[in-house]
């Protein structure tokens, strides 16, 4: 009887986990302007890459627009003009879940890396499910995902105190 109990509970977790996450909005705000909210559709406009790491010893490719592109929206400084005082501020990504992780915004620009960081909408050329999406921020070259924010849901850019 008990393993009938449990699977009825665990069969839907399954499906949901399993079904495409909803596109939705995606907030960028820098410090001392305006936010910009971004649309699914703005997002697959921009400039798209793939990043590629190892989790549970599994290749998986992500694909999505570049974080990079996304902050120039924004009106980040990028590309040659990011140097100096720009260089003293900090990419934080924050899931629907609190989790938050911080990059330095030297490490989003291709000018200072050659790995992109991106905004994940598919993954091994599938949408992302529920539990993962509808974006995930990856970083191409990471060894392991633990920057990897799942259901992200804004992006801030500030400086460093």
């Amino acid at each position: 009887m008990r393993p009938l109990l449990l699977a009825a509970l665990i069969a839907p977790m399954a499906v949901w986990a399993a079904t495409p996450a909803l596109a939705q909005d995606l907030k960028v705000t820098v410090q001392g302007r305006d936010s910009v909210t971004l649309t699914p559709a703005d997002l697959k406009a921009l400039p798209r890459a793939k990043a590629t790491f190892t989790a549970h010893g599994k290749q998986i490719t992500y694909e999505g627009a570049l974080l990079n592109a996304a902050l120039k929206q924004a009106g980040v400084v990028s590309g040659d003009r990011l140097m100096g005082r720009y260089l003293n501020q900090v990419v934080m990504a924050k899931g629907s879940d609190g989790f938050t992780a911080t990059y330095s915004l030297g490490e989003t620009d291709p000018i200072y890396r050659t790995n992109p960081v991106i905004i994940a909408d598919r993954k091994d050329g599938q949408p992302l499910d529920a539990k993962e999406g509808p974006y995930r921020l990856v970083v191409d070259g990471d060894l392991r995902p633990g920057r990897s924010v799942r259901q992200v849901v804004s992006v801030e850019v500030k400086a460093v105190p």
